[in-house]
């Protein structure tokens, strides 16, 4: 019987014992652990966070939000929803025939702004092509359906804007509300003077997005859209 070496068993020779880096001539402890640095956002006063975050997209903001328990309760991120008008005109049908249509006003509350506004809408029938525009205005004197409806389409700035193909099911468009500015919504449908080329829209929704207790109400006027019918080229007898 082969014996073998002393100071050794069969066991040491099978398994390798652990090996230990050793940094500083002893072993690292929790205490050496090296901690996270601290944002210096977090040092901010509740108002300075707040302006720093107005100057953020929603997605950014909420990204923010996750970082520390500090600046979620700071920010005091609230975000209201409710129907872009009102629940009876929630759903509608657009055929524009290529021409540019405003569908709908929104005049938001001057003395709460919100950080901004989310148009939301799903879309059950495409059958053509499109686009849907929010475009700014100066807000006038005058804030009645009609007055506010009439600013031409080229004359503002684009606030939001958005193409629709066969692929899209929803709508999300998000912009940032300034003072004494009001906003039209647009909508344009490709196509012909045929039923099949419109688009419909369901569940149009405005979400709001602000900081601690801002109302963010606002006023909206939805418009119907009215488009002369393409007369079509008929022959008859050789007359064009």
């Amino acid at each position: 019987t082969i014996k073998p070496p002393l100071g050794r068993t069969h066991t040491d020779n099978m398994i390798s014992k652990p090996k230990f880096r050793i940094l500083g001539g002893k072993r690292r402890t929790k205490e050496d652990a090296v901690t996270e640095p601290v944002s210096p956002l977090t040092e901010l006063p509740s108002e300075l966070k707040q302006r720093v975050a107005s100057f953020l997209s929603v997605s950014e903001i909420m990204k923010l939000t996750e970082t520390s328990k500090s600046i979620r309760s700071d920010l005091d991120l609230t975000v209201v929803s409710s129907p872009l008008t009102d629940r009876a005109s929630q759903d509608k049908v657009y055929q524009t025939l290529n021409t540019q249509q405003c569908f709908a006003t929104v005049v938001p509350n001057q003395e709460s702004l919100p950080h901004s506004m989310t148009f939301c809408c799903d879309i059950i029938r495409v059958k053509c092509n499109g686009s849907i525009c929010i475009k700014e205005h100066n807000l006038p004197v005058n804030q009645s359906a009609d007055d506010l409806k009439k600013m031409p389409f080229r004359r503002s700035k684009v606030a939001a804007t958005s193409s629709v193909s066969y692929a899209e099911r929803r709508i999300v468009l998000s912009f940032h509300p300034k003072p004494n500015k009001y906003y039209h919504f647009w909508i344009k449908t490709d196509g012909y003077d045929d039923d099949e080329f419109s688009l419909r829209f369901e569940n149009m929704r405005l979400y709001r997005t602000g900081f601690g207790a801002n109302s963010m109400d606002y006023t909206a006027y939805q418009y119907d859209v009215k488009v002369q019918r393409q007369q079509r080229r008929r022959f008859a007898s050789g007359v064009r």
